[in-house]
């Protein structure tokens, strides 16, 4: 038929834009597969992966020991909206001072610094101990985000502060004081119980009460 090839090709070249369009989605899902890394060791969000190649400028005898299962690692972009392709252990090294987490890491560790003890109760806890600048010198960025308030109170044995009876009724209050905390769950997500918790926790040299902003800095 005179003319059929003709239209064809004029038809074939006007769809290649649209399955063109259609076909970067999937590419781009591919793409962000490959640049993050989801760790799944199982049934259950309880179970947890030794990530021998994951590591951190963190203070000296710091060290990462686990990974909790379904927890993301994203070597571009966002961890926590990335498409992530499941593996069961670290198929390379990776530095969380270079990518992005989404999930829990545990780290084995000793801080003994000066800083300020706040109580500020909110969603996500009452007593946090913020160290003071030298505890950071030598460190990465995921040490310095995540360390710079580390929240008591899941710390056993409980974290318990009396504050002078002008302040026993205050809704925040802070002191200076010399924390020694050890062990820590560093949790990275969306909700109130992010943040940065010590397994144990001890508070000593506590002076200079005074009253706070609650919500300020």
């Amino acid at each position: 038929m005179p003319g059929a090839q003709p239209i064809a090709a004029r038809a074939l070249r006007g769809a290649l834009p649209f399955a063109m369009a259609a076909l970067l989605p999937v590419l781009a899902g591919t793409a962000s597969a490959q640049d993050c890394l989801r760790l799944d060791c199982g049934p259950g969000e309880e179970c947890s992966i030794r990530p021998a190649r994951l590591t951190a400028r963190m203070p000296g005898g710091f060290a990462i020991t686990s990974i909790r299962g379904h927890s993301a690692i994203a070597t571009r972009g966002d961890a926590g909206s990335a498409v992530c392709q499941p593996v069961q252990q670290l198929p390379r090294p990776l530095s969380l001072d270079q990518a992005s987490l989404y999930g829990s890491v545990q780290i084995a560790g000793r801080l003994q610094a000066p800083g300020t003890l706040r109580f500020e109760p909110h969603d996500g806890g009452a007593l946090e101990f913020r160290p003071a600048r030298a505890a950071f010198h030598g460190t990465g960025p995921f040490f310095r985000a995540h360390f710079g308030r580390i929240k008591l109170d899941a710390a056993q044995p409980p974290v318990a502060i009396t504050p002078p009876r002008r302040l026993a009724k205050a809704d925040c209050w802070q002191a200076q004081a010399t924390a020694e905390l050890s062990d820590f769950s560093v949790l990275v997500g969306d909700t109130s119980a992010a943040g940065t918790y010590p397994h144990r926790a001890r508070i000593t040299a506590i002076h200079g009460f005074t009253a706070c902003t609650w919500g300020g800095p």
